[in-house]
């Protein structure tokens, strides 16, 4: 969103919160409350020149608006409170709309609107809130989805990550609103089903070019968070410490991420480079979390300290970066590339069990193994 749209659209804010104070003040058909209704439609009508619709998003108490988070200031912060209130995560505003819309708007974030009564969309007006799937159990009684919850997210969240990264090589500034959707996405699955690996079920199951690796790096992660008690922030932080852990990676040149067979030693000298630019990139990043850089830096550094970068004797690794180690091998070695085949899950357990207390952290690899025992099962 350029810096004009984003005058404009605190423009809107403002008008539609004023309109609503002076709603519950007076009435709904008072002058004045018409006049801030007028007001903020011509603001609407500016933005629609530049984008199809006008959609804002209330996520982890910020008000989003194109993926950017909308500077926060008293109108803003009624608008979120408005938003509480009618108990929606989203409203979506379309060209044509109308004044007698934002009068209906204006009196849902009123204090007019009858307590627990759900807001109608109109035509051009649609609000929104998030949707819990529910299926029936074996024994009849109803339970969350989570397998429903992945289906969706291959859909809707791979082409937002992808854009995410097309930025970041091209060197603009991360997204991190949409970053942190993705796994509050993923957040919100795994805690839907109160089994952590049968929440995972739909990763064996996906076809492996829908995710990418940073994506399954994420599941596998939070799955490994879930299972050592790890909830609320310090959760998201390492789901989005998953999702960037690679974006050095970005800096490299595709030829050599991309070549089939070995690097030579001045490719693999190139490629080793790719944690410190990952760690540079999210240092100099605005709203990332500092674990993200911690595990951007120390993913290939092993439990026995080998690996790279070159770290002091005794350099401590974070339990974060443990847990994408885990999470990395373990993806490379069940997915399908254009050189090799997938190994199955014996031949996967015994080399990540050969690894144990050297690469790997010996507890949390077993514990990993152990959990997803249930699932994987060898082809006949």
């Amino acid at each position: 969103m350029s810096h004009a749209s984003e005058k404009h659209l605190q423009l809107f804010v403002r008008q539609i919160t004023t309109a609503a104070a002076n709603a519950s003040l007076y009435q709904l058909e008072h002058p004045q409350v018409l006049n801030l209704c007028h007001q903020a439609r011509e603001q609407l009508q500016i933005l629609f020149s530049e984008t199809p619709e006008v959609t804002l998003k209330l996520i982890e108490n910020r008000l989003i608006c194109a993926d950017r988070p909308v500077a926060s200031n008293l109108s803003v912060e009624r608008l979120i409170e408005g938003f509480k209130n009618l108990e929606i995560s989203y409203l979506k505003m379309t060209p044509g709309i109308s004044t007698d819309e934002l009068l209906k708007l204006t009196s849902n974030l009123s204090k007019l609107r009858t307590k627990g009564q759900e807001p109608r969309k109109t035509e051009h007006l649609e609000y929104g809130q998030v949707e819990v799937r529910y299926r029936h159990t074996e024994s009849g009684s109803e339970g969350y989805s989570a397998i429903a919850d992945f289906s969706e997210i291959a859909e809707q969240d791979r082409d937002k990550f992808m854009d995410i990264y097309h930025d970041v090589r091209k060197k603009k500034q991360l997204n991190v609103v949409g970053i942190s959707e993705i796994v509050g996405d993923f957040v919100n699955a795994f805690g839907a089903n109160a089994d952590v690996m049968l929440a995972m079920a739909p990763l064996r199951s996906m076809d492996e070019y829908v995710y990418t690796h940073s994506t399954n790096i994420c599941l596998l992660n939070l799955a490994q968070a879930k299972l050592l008690g790890i909830e609320g922030p310090l959760l998201n932080e390492i789901g989005i410490a998953a999702m960037l852990h690679d974006v050095g990676k970005m800096f490299v040149s595709p030829d050599i991420l991309n070549k089939i067979g070995q690097l030579d030693p001045e490719e693999w000298a190139i490629m080793r480079q790719h944690p410190q630019l990952g760690a540079e990139y999210l240092l100099n990043s605005p709203g990332i979390p500092r674990l993200a850089v911690v595990t951007a830096y120390e993913h290939h550094i092993g439990y026995d300290g080998k690996g790279y970068p070159e770290t002091p004797h005794n350099w401590q690794l974070n339990t974060c970066s443990y847990m994408t180690s885990i999470s990395d091998v373990y993806d490379a070695l069940r997915t399908r590339r254009s050189y090799k085949e997938p190994l199955t899950f014996g031949q996967i357990s015994a080399i990540m069990l050969d690894n144990a207390g050297k690469s790997l952290h010996p507890e949390m690899t077993r514990s990993f193994l152990n959990a997803l025992s249930s699932l994987e099962k060898d082809p006949d």
